[in-house]
């Protein structure tokens, strides 16, 4: 299963769930960026479920005939700024990740967390004046592989702040970083589908995995791991 990077957490408590409920199934995931994922997909990656953190990635795999049914959409994310817990750059409220001098890191270009940032410095330009969006994109200092990995650079110092989904503010991190939130209107809701996989080696058992994480049960713990529900 190939799955994006902010479902970590969720879909490692799911796979357990998932293994209980069918004996002798071993669950293989793996979790990158949603474009990363996509192009690995596209190359021919084995792989029976594809979980996206944006509705693009998927829309292209079912252009290009990749998945094996319509994708539904299953959960809801939306994004915050992280800081390190003693906050060295006195980032108290959003517009302060434009001050001068912030070290901000971001996931790469294509990655569905940094669109999602860019979207939404794009709208606060008419908030906060022209210019708003370029002063916090002066302030990015590296581009990281996927959202995770640039929550982390915040989480061990290497960073004072980055845009991350309020998923990504796990039991984990929570002694180690603070959470600015994005004014509501500012925001962009992330929208993740889920789909079986056409060349699924294991179509009954891909099925079933979207079963889960649309039930109940599965909702309850994508709740409990920071996400929103789809409906």
């Amino acid at each position: 299963m190939l799955a994006a990077s902010s479902l970590t957490d969720a879909f490692g408590e799911l796979e357990k769930r998932f293994e209980d409920e069918n004996p002798g199934v071993e669950v293989r995931q793996s979790f990158e960026s949603s474009s990363t994922l996509l192009t690995q997909i596209q190359q021919g990656a084995p792989a029976d479920v594809f979980a996206s953190a944006s509705e693009e990635e998927m829309d292209t795999a079912v252009e290009e005939g990749l998945t094996g049914e319509e994708p539904v959409v299953f959960v809801k994310n939306r994004e915050v700024i992280m800081v390190p817990e003693d906050n060295p750059a006195g980032i108290e409220e959003f517009r302060d990740v434009a001050k001068p001098g912030v070290r901000l890191v971001l996931a790469e270009e294509g990655v569905p967390a940094a669109d999602y940032a860019l979207e939404i410095l794009a709208k606060a330009e008419e908030e906060y004046g022209a210019g708003f969006e370029k002063d916090v994109l002066s302030n990015v200092v590296s581009r990281e592989a996927d959202v995770r990995a640039s929550v982390n650079r915040v989480v061990v110092g290497d960073a004072d702040a980055t845009f991350g989904y309020a998923s990504d503010y796990t039991p984990d991190v929570r002694d180690r970083v603070e959470v600015v939130p994005i004014p509501p209107d500012l925001n962009i809701i992330a929208t993740y589908p889920v789909a079986a996989l056409k060349d699924a080696k294991e179509p009954d058992l891909a099925r079933r995995w979207v079963d889960l994480v649309t039930s109940e049960e599965g909702q309850r713990v994508l709740e409990e791991w920071g996400f929103e529900p789809a409906a």
